[in-house]
């Protein structure tokens, strides 16, 4: 290559990094600088206010003038709807060059604030004795003394207004709505008169499209009945229930015309069912148990009573199983159901070898409180090996259960928990092999903590019962895994016998701290520590503790977490552990 090509490559090189590493001219934008002490949220609003963007980069100097008085017009709106209503303000201009638009420095002085007086909110008809509406007015944050912010004004003006709407005062309106300003004192009057008129009432019910079901079961779901108080929001709720019911499809729900006469609103419901037969698959991963896929077969509506069945098989390298279920909805059948179910599972664990059949029946009801309450009775056959233990047990155990969960979001909560507990037992002398009664309490709580999140979870675990070889396998209690002790394998904790070999306890006791920290939108990394145990005895209590850290990634089927972690107190390896699912 000759000199002068070289020199040509060269400066063509230049010129594209240059191209590629430089703002062009259509990238560029006025800039904008704020000067002065600030109070919060004012800056902000300027910003959004006074948008430069929408300027000439090199405007001529006729423009300039223009220019700076639309932007102290802009910043003196902005400042007034937070209540500065004498505002100093000073633009300085800076020409533009060959790299930059246009720069303007504006100097802000607030000036002394505007303050509320008593507001003179007035909420007359019936709604003066809905306390919805009075909630409404003290959320406002428009108090006597309080800085005036127009924004907090229009936000309660158009609550007041969807209030009227929500809650059926079809008749309602803001008679008197407007701000009184003295700029020279510095005080501010809201003046706020609502009449609602009377509260329209439900009208008539009307079910509209083949539900494929019996009408009184499908107005068990609705919640509310002819008569009562209007309630957008019971609508709502009822268009969820009845979606979240599995027999449809879509439901619309359609508004009559308010009737003035009688003060009701007529309601028609329009269902689209869904398909009867459903097949169902899954498929899953983690350290626990490997990976693992779940078919089956579901008929949504075996009958117009709304009856359910199911039937499905699992498979994965720790457990293989097949079983069936049943589900009938009882009188309140959004809350309250029967269950009955059969399955046979064979696992395969470091420590056990079972054979499980069962068949049982769960009651179902959910009490006003928000707790779920399950009574419960199975019969249980299990064929095992538990270190040199070959045995077969059979129980018939009724149970009880109450659990609730709680979160501000069913995948990825920033807040919420789980709390629940059991109880189950069997006798000799009810055609079982053993005698026990076994507690279980379980609980998990997620709070924010800077932009992370703080998790921890514990689990108890109590089994009154003369001799732990007397209990099949999957009663006795275990540790270590995803979901107890990291750091160790699966069920590979527990008192020992003789051998060294694991062979489960009465009793268990497990905890965990977790921090999680986000980086990205759907990536967050973990720290984490987990302690506990199964034993026997209280004296003979030994703690296993572990640390680790992980990463957790938020996909569209939820949270899969990477973690690894090792037992704090012996020079083990680290081990890593997979799972996926909801945090609660």
């Amino acid at each position: 290559m000759s000199s002068r090509s070289l020199l040509i490559l060269m400066a063509f090189a230049t010129l594209l990094g240059l191209a590629l590493t430089s703002p062009s001219r259509a990238d560029q934008q006025p800039e904008l600088t704020l000067e002065g002490e600030l109070p919060e949220g004012v800056a902000a609003n300027v910003r959004t206010l006074v948008d430069l963007s929408r300027y000439p980069c090199r405007p001529g100097p006729g423009q300039q003038t223009l220019i700076r008085r639309q932007v102290r017009d802009d910043a003196r709106r902005a400042l007034q709807a937070l209540g500065f209503y004498q505002p100093t303000l000073t633009p300085r201009w800076s020409e533009p060059d060959d790299d930059h638009c246009f720069r303007l420095t504006l100097a802000v002085q607030p000036g002394p604030p505007t303050l509320l007086t008593g507001p003179d909110i007035r909420i007359q008809g019936e709604a003066a004795d809905d306390p919805a509406f009075q909630r409404a007015v003290d959320d406002s944050g428009l108090r006597e003394g309080q800085r005036l912010r127009h924004d907090r004004y229009e936000a309660l003006k158009r609550t007041l207004q969807q209030l009227l709407i929500n809650r059926g005062y079809a008749e309602g309106a803001l008679t008197e709505h407007r701000l009184e300003v003295d700029r020279d004192r510095h005080r501010a009057r809201v003046v706020l008169h609502l009449d609602s008129g009377p509260r329209y009432r439900f009208g008539a019910v009307t079910l509209a499209g083949d539900t494929q079901l019996k009408e009184p079961l499908v107005r068990a779901y609705l919640g509310f009945a002819a008569g009562e108080p209007f309630s957008n929001e019971r609508l709502l709720s009822a268009q969820q229930a009845y979606l979240g019911t599995g027999y449809f499809s879509a439901v619309r729900v359609e508004r009559g015309e308010p009737d003035r006469a009688d003060h009701t609103i007529d309601i028609t419901l329009h269902f689209t069912p869904r398909n009867e037969w459903a097949l169902l698959a899954g498929a899953g991963v983690s350290t626990d148990t490997g990976p693992r896929v779940r078919l089956g077969i579901e008929n949504r509506r075996v009958n117009a009573d709304g009856h359910k069945a199911r039937a499905e098989t699992e498979l994965s390298g720790v457990r293989q199983g097949v079983g069936a279920g049943y589900t009938i909805p009882l009188s309140d059948p959004l809350n309250e159901k029967l269950e009955l179910r059969t399955s046979y599972v064979k696992e395969q664990t470091d420590t056990t070898d079972s054979e499980i059949f069962s068949v049982g029946a769960d009651y179902i009801v959910k009490l006003d409180s928000g707790w779920v309450a399950t009574p419960s009775i199975e019969y249980l056959r299990e064929t095992y090996q538990v270190a040199d233990q070959i045995d077969q047990a059979e129980l018939v155990i009724p149970g009880f259960q109450l659990s609730r969960v709680k979160s501000d979001d069913p995948v990825y909560p920033r807040f919420g928990w789980r709390l629940g507990g059991k109880v189950r037992g069997a006798h000799k002398a009810l055609s079982s092999s053993a005698t026990f009664v076994q507690y279980d309490l379980w609980g998990k709580l997620i709070v924010p903590v800077f932009k992370g999140r703080f998790i921890t979870r514990g689990e108890f675990g109590f089994t009154d019962v003369t001799d732990v070889t007397e209990l099949p396998a999957s009663l006795r209690f275990f540790a270590g895994g995803d979901a107890s002790v990291r750091g160790f394998a699966y069920e590979s904790l527990g008192p020992k016998n003789d051998d060294g070999e694991v062979i489960g306890g009465r009793h268990l006791l497990v905890g965990s701290v977790e921090y999680d920290y986000p980086i990205t939108p759907n990536w967050s990394v973990a720290v984490f520590g987990d302690a506990g145990n199964a034993f026997n005895d209280f004296d003979d209590y030994e703690i296993e503790r572990s640390a680790g850290f992980g990463v957790r990634w938020r996909s569209p089927l939820g949270p899969i977490r990477v973690d690894l972690a090792r037992g704090v107190e012996e020079n083990r390896d680290w081990r890593l552990h997979l799972s996926m699912g909801p945090d609660l």
